[in-house]
């Protein structure tokens, strides 16, 4: 019984041959995309608390601070550069500071191991081994190593202990 009801709903002999004409409402389609979310709504920031382009001296001085509503003080950034630059000397290199101590020595038929305590922690070395950002173990003797630094000079750090 089901399967003739269905035959006769779905018979094609009953279905129109000729579209009937669109009205005008039926043309009028409704858009997928909702275009009232599409369009950016003007948000105010707050202003910043802090200007991150000045200058510092440190690292414990803050920066400027704003008021709410309010901009920040304007920052000479050329006279700032000016007053950092003579501060520094001159063709003076920065220094380079290596905190190591050479604390002892493995002596084989092949080579001279160096035991050496670089920024806490403890290694053992041989000559060429890096042991730091550009920082180059030279030489190994009994008596002192000879570290060999990035910018190409050298430092001389003798046996602890004895």
């Amino acid at each position: 019984m089901f399967i003739l009801v269905l035959v006769a709903v779905l018979c094609p002999a009953r279905t129109q041959t000729h579209p009937a004409t669109k009205t005008a409402v039926d043309k009028e389609v409704k858009s997928l995309l909702r275009k009232d979310l599409l369009q950016a709504k003007k948000q105010e920031a707050t202003p910043p608390k802090r200007n991150i382009f000045a200058p510092q001296a440190g690292f414990s001085r803050s920066g400027a601070v704003a008021l709410p509503g309010r901009p920040l003080p304007p920052v000479d950034f050329q006279a700032a550069d000016e007053l950092a630059a003579g501060d520094e000397t001159a063709g003076a290199p920065p220094v380079i500071t290596v905190n190591l101590r050479y604390l002892g020595f493995i002596e084989s038929p092949r080579r001279l191991v160096g035991l050496i305590n670089f920024e806490g922690r403890a290694m053992a070395v041989v000559e060429g081994d890096v042991v730091g950002d550009g920082i180059r173990i030279g030489k190994v003797t009994r008596e002192q190593i000879e570290v060999v630094l990035p910018d190409s000079s050298t430092r001389t750090f003798p046996l602890e202990g004895e």
